[in-house]
C-alpha cells in the first residue's frame, strides 16, 4: 500500500482485509450447508454466479462460522487495481498477517527492491509459513473476476497444489477464473457453489420480502419469483421498488431477463429518489471507497458521514468496510450503474469528480489512489505531477512496474518536463538508445537536480540518475564510466538511499570483474553487502550473488561458483522458479556452471527461457554469456545451424551496443565451429571469417585494460587455425604470447584452455611425454573444478589424446575422470558407459576381488575361502577379462569405480 500518514488511510487499507458484516440472523443457505457437509475435504470452495446472487454474503457467513469455531480466517476483497502482481501480493500478505500475526513477514521482503515481483517466490515463502502453522486457515478471495494477470493465477495454482491440509481457499467470482479447475475437479479438491445453490427458493423469497414489511398474495409472489428466479439483488430491488408503490402496468414490464430486470429496476429505484439524493449518489459512485470527508469533497455537502449512514439505512447497496464505519463501498452492481449513468449523461462531470477524488487522496497522503483517479480523470498533467512526486519512493522500493503502467497515460510532450518520467523512459529504452544519447538525457537531469546541491549529499533524485547512468554505461560497455560513477557514490556512502547506492556498487563491481581487477571487485561487493543489510528486499541480494558467481568463474573456480549458486538456492529457493523476468539472471549463471560440467539435460530450454526474459536494462555480460553458452550447448547437442544462429544473434546485439569484446568472443566461437566441420573447405572458410573483421579497431576500445578480451579471442582463433593447418610450432609460439596476457590469480579457465591446446601441439610435434605430462596437469586441475567442456570444445584431436592417455594407464588416479570425459563426448554413442560390464562378476569372483582389495595375497584368499591356489588364480584371470584390466591393482581400482566392493 501507499506510504500512509493520514489515519483514515490506515482504516481504508484494513477495510479490504476484514470480512464485511452480515446481519446476525443471516446464515448459510441449506443447499450450501449440505454441500459443505458432504465435501469436508475440499480445498477450494468456489462461489461462482453473476452479480447480485449473494456470493459475498455467503462467504462472509462462512467466515463468521469458521471464526466462531476458533479457526483463523484471512479475507481479501479484490479490486480492479489488484490485477497487478505487486499489489496483489502485498494485499494477500497483509490479509494473511491480519489473520495470523507474522505469517508472510518473510514473503514481504520479495516485494521490496525488486523490478518485477516474483509471484511464485512470494507464494513459496507463504507456503513455508503455512507449513509451520498448525491450525486450520480459511483464505477468502472475493471478487476474483477483477483479476486476470496470468502470474497471479500461476501463484494461486501453486498455493493450492502445495498448501498444507489445513488451508482452505474460498473464492467469490462472477466468471470462471483461469485456474487449474479441471485438475482440482479430477482430484476432488474443488467444490463448486453456483446459481442453483445461491438463488433464493420460493419460500425464502417470501420470507425476505416479509422481513422488509411486504406481504404479497400468492399470484403476485409467484409472478415476482418467476421474474427474479431467486436472484437476491433482483428481489431486493423489487422490494425497494414496491415500497415506492409502482403502477400495476409497470409490473408487466419485468420479463425475467436478469440484465433487463436489473437495468430497469436500478433505473426505476434510482429515478424515484429525491433529486438531491440522485445527484449525491452519482457523485459518490466514482469512488471505489468512500469516507465521510471524501463524500463531502465529492458532493460539496458538509454532512458526508451522515449521508453515508443514511444511504446504508435505506439499503441502497452501500456496504460498511469496517466496524467503525469510517469507510464504505457500493455494491459493484450499483457502482457500475452509477458510473455508467454519469459517464453517459455528463462525461465532463464524471472526469471532474475523479479529479476531485484525486486531489482528496493526494492531500491525505494516499498517492496510489490519487494517481488511479487521475488516470480515470484522463488528466495526464496531474498523473505526471503525482508520479514525479512519489516516483523516487517507488524507485527506492524497487516498484518500477507501477511507474511503467502510469507512464503509458502521459503523452511524451508532457512526460519530458518531469524528471522521474524521463528517467523511467531512459531506463526502459536503454537497449535502443545510443550511449551518447542516453548520457545526454541523463546529464540534463543531473544538471537540473544538481544546481542547488552544492557540497551537500547528492539526494535521491541525483543519485537515481547516477544509478541509471551507471547501468546504461555497463550495458553499452563503458566500464571506466561505471567505475568513475561508483567512486562518486563511495564518497557519500551511507548518506543516501541504500537501494540506489547498492545498485551503483554492484554495477561497478561487475565492471571491475570484466577488467580483471578481482580485488577491487571484491571490495565493491563488500561495500554493497554492508549497505544491503539495510534493505529488506531480496532483489539486490540476488544480483550480488550473480556477480559473485561471475567473479568465481573468471578466476576459474567453477566449484566455488556452484557453491554460491547452491547457497543462494538454499536461502531463497523460490528465486530459481522459472516464472518471472527477475529470475532470468540466476538461471543464466546456474546454466554457465552446468555447461562447464557438461550437465546438458534441459539446459537449452532453461537458457532459452532465461534469454527471452532478461530485462533490457540488465548488464549485457549476463545476456552475452548466456547466449554464447546456448550456442555452445547447441553445438554439443549436434545442432550446428542453431548454434550459428545463436552466435549471429549475439554478434548483432554486441555490434548494436558496441560491446566488441562479446562480438569478438562470438566470432571466435563461430570460427571454432567452422573448424570442427568435416567439410573440405573448412580451413578456407575459417580463415575468410577471421579476416572479415577489423580486430585492431575492436581491440582499441580496450587498450587501457591489462587483459584485452578482443586480442584474446583473436589469439585463440589463430592458434586453432594454425593447428588446423598443421603449423604446431607457430601455434605454440602464439600460445606463449597469449599466456603473457593472463593475470596471476585470474583467468583460470583461459589458462586451462591454453594448456590443452599446447598439449595437442606437443603431441603432434612428437613430444609425447611432454604432451602427456601437460595433459595430465590439465586433467588434475579440471577434475578439481569439475570442468569438462573445455576438452570437448577443442575437438577430435583432444579426444584422441585422451584415448591414448587412457590406454597407457599412466595416470591411474585420473582414469575415472578420463573415461567419464570420453563417455560423454559428442558422437561417441557406441562407447559403453563406464559402469557397464558385458558380463557381470559371479558371487565367488566378487568375494575374491573384495579380499584382494583388503590386501590379502592369493594364498591368504585361498585359505579364507577354502580354495586351492590354482582356483584363486583362475578366478582372478576371469575377473581381469571381465573388467578389461591386466593386473590386480587395475582390477581393484576398476572394481571400486563400479561400486563392486
Amino acid at each position: 500500500m501507499d506510504a500512509v500518514q493520514d489515519p483514515a488511510a490506515g482504516s481504508l487499507s484494513r477495510s479490504r482485509i476484514v470480512p464485511p458484516q452480515v446481519p446476525a440472523e443471516y446464515s448459510l443457505r441449506p443447499a450450501i450447508r449440505n454441500l459443505l457437509d458432504r465435501n469436508p475435504h475440499s480445498r477450494v470452495l468456489m462461489f461462482s454466479a453473476p452479480a447480485g446472487f449473494g456470493k459475498t454474503c455467503a462467504l462472509a457467513a462462512l467466515a463468521r462460522e469458521r471464526t466462531v469455531a476458533d479457526q483463523a480466517v484471512a479475507w481479501l476483497s479484490l479490486a480492479e487495481e489488484d490485477d497487478d502482481p505487486a499489489r496483489f501480493c502485498r494485499q494477500l500478505i497483509e490479509a494473511l498477517g491480519e489473520a495470523v500475526p507474522q505469517l508472510g513477514d518473510d514473503a514481504q521482503t520479495y516485494l521490496q527492491n525488486t523490478m518485477r515481483v516474483p509471484v511464485v517466490a512470494v507464494i513459496e515463502s507463504l507456503l513455508g509459513d503455512l507449513d509451520r502453522y498448525a491450525r486450520p486457515l480459511l483464505l477468502v478471495l472475493d471478487d476474483l473476476h477483477l483479476v486476470s494477470n496470468p502470474d497471479i493465477f500461476t501463484g494461486l495454482n501453486r498455493l493450492v497444489q502445495y498448501a498444507p491440509p489445513g488451508l482452505v481457499l474460498a473464492l467469490g467470482t462472477r466468471s470462471q477464473p483461469a485456474l487449474s479447475l479441471a485438475t482440482w475437479r479430477a482430484k476432488g479438491l474443488l467444490l463448486e457453489i453456483g446459481l442453483e445453490e445461491l438463488r433464493l427458493g420460493f419460500e425464502e423469497t417470501r420470507e425476505y420480502l416479509e422481513r422488509s414489511g411486504l406481504y404479497l398474495d400468492e399470484p403476485c409472489l409467484k409472478a415476482l419469483y418467476g421474474q427474479t428466479e431467486g436472484w437476491v439483488v433482483g428481489v431486493h430491488l423489487v422490494s425497494l421498488w414496491l415500497r415506492q408503490q409502482p403502477q400495476v402496468q409497470e409490473m408487466a414490464l419485468l420479463d425475467g431477463d436478469k440484465q433487463a430486470v436489473s437495468a430497469y429496476l436500478l433505473a426505476a429505484v434510482f429515478e424515484r429518489l429525491p433529486g438531491d439524493l440522485q445527484e449525491a449518489l452519482l457523485a459518490l459512485g466514482v469512488a471505489s471507497q468512500l469516507s465521510g470527508d471524501l463524500a463531502n469533497a465529492l458532493t460539496g455537502r458538509q454532512d458526508g458521514q451522515a449521508l453515508l449512514e443514511r444511504l446504508e439505512s435505506m439499503q441502497l447497496f452501500l456496504l460498511p468496510l469496517d466496524r467503525e464505519r469510517q469507510w464504505y463501498r457500493f455494491h459493484l452492481l450499483f457502482a457500475d450503474f452509477l458510473r455508467n449513468r454519469l459517464r453517459d449523461s455528463d462525461p465532463d462531470r464524471f472526469k471532474q469528480l475523479h479529479f476531485n477524488a484525486s486531489l482528496w487522496f493526494t492531500n491525505h497522503h494516499m498517492p496510489t489512489f490519487a494517481i488511479e483517479h487521475a488516470c480515470a480523470a484522463e488528466d495526464p498533467e496531474m498523473i505526471a505531477a503525482l508520479v514525479d512526486g512519489c516516483g523516487l519512493e517507488l524507485i527506492n522500493r524497487g516498484q518500477l512496474s507501477l511507474i511503467y503502467r502510469w507512464r503509458k497515460h502521459v503523452p511524451d510532450e508532457i512526460a519530458e518536463r518531469y524528471p522521474i518520467l524521463v528517467l523511467t523512459d531512459v531506463w526502459s529504452r536503454a537497449s535502443d538508445l545510443s550511449l551518447g544519447e542516453a548520457n545526454r538525457i541523463i546529464d540534463e537531469l543531473l544538471a537540473r537536480w544538481g544546481e542547488s546541491r552544492g557540497d551537500g549529499p547528492m539526494g535521491d533524485q541525483y543519485l537515481s540518475a547516477l544509478a541509471v547512468k551507471a547501468v546504461v554505461a555497463l550495458q553499452k560497455d563503458d566500464l571506466e564510466l561505471c567505475i568513475a560513477l561508483a567512486r562518486r557514490v563511495e564518497v557519500q556512502l551511507g548518506q543516501n538511499a541504500a537501494f540506489l547506492e547498492v545498485a551503483v556498487l554492484i554495477t561497478a563491481a561487475l565492471a571491475q570483474v570484466v577488467r580483471g581487477q578481482g580485488d577491487q571487485a571484491r571490495r565493491l561487493l563488500g561495500l554493497a553487502q554492508q549497505r544491503n543489510h539495510f534493505l529488506e528486499g531480496r532483489y539486490l541480494d540476488m544480483q550480488l550473488a550473480n556477480v559473485e558467481v561471475i567473479l568465481a568463474l573468471e578466476q576459474g573456480q567453477v566449484k566455488q561458483a556452484q557453491l554460491l549458486i547452491e547457497r543462494l538456492r538454499q536461502r531463497a529457493r523460490p528465486l530459481f522458479e522459472k516464472s518471472r523476468s527477475a529470475l532470468a539472471l540466476p538461471t543464466i549463471t546456474e546454466a554457465l556452471t552446468a555447461y562447464y560440467r557438461i550437465e546438458l539435460d534441459g539446459l537449452e530450454e532453461r537458457l532459452g527461457w532465461a534469454l527471452g526474459h532478461v530485462d533490457v536494462i540488465n548488464p549485457i555480460d549476463f545476456y552475452a554469456q548466456g547466449q554464447i553458452c546456448l550456442a555452445r550447448t547447441q553445438r554439443l547437442l549436434g545442432r550446428p545451424k542453431e548454434a550459428l544462429a545463436s552466435l549471429a544473434t549475439m554478434q548483432a546485439l554486441a555490434s548494436r551496443n558496441q560491446s566488441w569484446r562479446f562480438f569478438a568472443q562470438a566470432m571466435a566461437e563461430e570460427i571454432n565451429l567452422i573448424l570442427q566441420d568435416s567439410g573440405p573447405d573448412r580451413l578456407k572458410r575459417a580463415e575468410q571469417r577471421l579476416k572479415s573483421v577489423d580486430w585492431n579497431k575492436m581491440a582499441a576500445h580496450y587498450r587501457n585494460m591489462a587483459f584485452n578480451p578482443v586480442n584474446w579471442s583473436l589469439g585463440v582463433s589463430r592458434v586453432r587455425l594454425l593447428q588446423g593447418r598443421g603449423h604446431f610450432s607457430e601455434a605454440l609460439h602464439e600460445i606463449t604470447q597469449l599466456r603473457g596476457t593472463l593475470q596471476p590469480g585470474w583467468h583460470g579457465l583461459q589458462r586451462l584452455r591454453l594448456d590443452i591446446l599446447a598439449a595437442l601441439s606437443y603431441q603432434r610435434l612428437g613430444y609425447q611425454e611432454r604432451a602427456n605430462s601437460l595433459l595430465g596437469e590439465c586433467l588434475i586441475n579440471a577434475e578439481r573444478e569439475g570442468v569438462r567442456s573445455l576438452f570437448i570444445e577443442e575437438g577430435d584431436g583432444i579426444r584422441q589424446l585422451l584415448q591414448q592417455l587412457e590406454s597407457t594407464e599412466r595416470q591411474p588416479a585420473l582414469q575415472t575422470f578420463i573415461r567419464g570425459l570420453l563417455g560423454i563426448w559428442p558422437g561417441q554413442g557406441v562407447r559403453k558407459p563406464q559402469d557397464a560390464l558385458e558380463e557381470g562378476l559371479t558371487e565367488r569372483e566378487r568375494e575374491v576381488v573384495c579380499l584382494a582389495a583388503q590386501g590379502l595375497s592369493n594364498e591368504e584368499i585361498g585359505q579364507r575361502l577354502s580354495l586351492a591356489l590354482g582356483t584363486v588364480k583362475w578366478h582372478l584371470h576371469n575377473i581381469y577379462e571381465k573388467l578389461k584390466v591386466r593386473n590386480r591393482t587395475q582390477a581393484i581400482r576398476r572394481a571400486r569405480e563400479l561400486s563392486l566392493l
